[in-house]
């Protein structure tokens, strides 16, 4: 994979992201989309430390927990084709109003005896508001710098939305824990007010939201009749696995060599590297293709896991995590790119949330399964999963390679 700087500016590794952030209207829904976003991070978490003291229950806090993550899948790319066919402020207030009636619900109902399924039923719904955001801002994005005729620096954008992602991802599950000292409730709260403020905020900015496009022949298809969609959104659900695998091993890697709090520590080295990962890709022009860099950032991934899977302590697994962390962001970035020129406009927003929806069913997927197996055998063995999970993704999207071609590249 080699990097030029950009023709005719100075190198691109001397703009930073000031240049992209100062688009008029870009500053203001990043940050409101980012705000928006931290309840995915937290209402998780939030769920189980919530039902675990109500009802006394991890495994029922397993099975609440797990009906919001199936909920994140399944709801996004329905809501997020109804924004495609309604508009952002039509649909994402509406969203919000389901999602906090899930929050509140849960709330209420976690500290009675209210049967279980109530108390799934509350959790799947959830999930109707934050989980589109990603995808709406991407989507901002996509429009604002084509309109602006600077679509070189849409892969950019789409670095500075990881980057957002995993600070969210590290300071959301952060201010539950926290929210939890005084009472569970209270972070789910938080979360339900957080999401609030901001999708309500990114509706509001009407100027750079995306207009409604009819599609060909007045017709909405799905996103997925892209072969090429399909192949990122079953790569992603790998990448998932892997994600959710790597989550619950470092914390049994931790307690196994008797340093339970270094859990956290080895977590947030994976996320500062992919943090780092995506603000420097972000920054360079790169020559080769995209859909050819996607596929070597996958190889990367596969192998950035395998030094973690030998570490032998905690000391020596610090290095490994930051090391795999570097490989994730350059995948996450150069699939979210992909959408662009695989998927009809008049179905982008949905095309996101494809991806979204496949990491999500592959991150529950991995907590089951490395659960599992660090209860049965061993935190190491367990790290072989997420390797396993890397593999398979690299491997889908080698074998339809050709379908990741857009056809102006053919």
């Amino acid at each position: 994979m080699t990097a030029t700087a950009g023709a005719g500016s100075s190198p691109a590794l001397t703009r930073g992201y000031g240049p992209l952030l100062r688009t008029p209207g870009a500053a203001a829904f990043t940050w409101a989309a980012a705000v928006g976003r931290l309840p995915i991070a937290m209402l998780g978490i939030g769920t189980v430390l919530l039902v675990e003291d109500r009802r006394g229950s991890y495994a029922l806090a397993g099975l609440v927990s797990a009906a919001y993550a199936l909920g994140l899948a399944v709801l996004a790319p329905l809501i997020s084709r109804a924004v495609d066919r309604r508009g952002q402020r039509v649909v994402l207030p509406f969203a919000l109003g389901l999602s906090t009636l899930g929050v509140f619900a849960l709330v209420l109902l976690a500290g009675t005896q209210a049967p279980a399924g109530w108390l799934v039923a509350a959790a799947a719904v959830m999930s109707a508001s934050s989980s589109q955001l990603g995808s709406c801002v991407r989507s901002r994005w996509s429009d604002l710098l084509t309109a602006a005729d600077r679509q070189g620096d849409i892969a950019k954008a789409y670095a500075w939305e990881s980057v957002v992602d995993e600070v969210v991802f590290v300071f959301g599950p952060l201010v539950v824990v926290t929210c939890a000292l005084l009472d569970p409730a209270v972070g789910l709260a938080l979360a339900a007010l957080l999401g609030a403020i901001g999708t309500l905020a990114l509706v509001a900015q009407r100027s750079t939201e995306p207009p409604v496009r009819s599609a060909s022949g007045g017709r909405h298809p799905s996103a997925l009749v892209s072969p090429g969609l399909r192949t990122l959104t079953v790569s992603m659900l790998f990448v998932g696995v892997l994600f959710g695998t790597v989550e619950v091993s470092m914390v049994a890697f931790a307690e196994e060599r008797g340093s339970a709090a270094a859990g956290g520590l080895l977590l947030a080295l994976v996320a500062g590297g992919s943090a780092a990962a995506g603000l420097g890709y972000g920054l360079v022009h790169w020559a080769a293709p995209l859909h050819r860099r996607f596929l070597i950032a996958l190889v990367g991934l596969a192998f950035g896991l395998v030094p973690m899977t030998f570490a032998p302590s905690v000391a020596l697994m610090a290095p490994a995590a930051l090391l795999a962390g570097i490989a994730i962001s350059p995948s996450l970035i150069g699939a979210f790119g992909l959408v662009d020129p695989l998927v009809p406009p008049a179905a982008r927003t949905e095309g996101f949330s494809w991806l979204n929806s496949g990491l999500g069913v592959g991150v529950a997927a991995g907590f089951a399964a490395s659960g599992a197996v660090a209860d049965s055998s061993s935190a190491r063995t367990a790290l072989l999963v997420a390797l396993g999970g890397a593999v398979a993704a690299a491997a889908v999207g080698f074998a339809f390679r050709r379908t990741l071609v857009p056809r102006d590249a053919v």
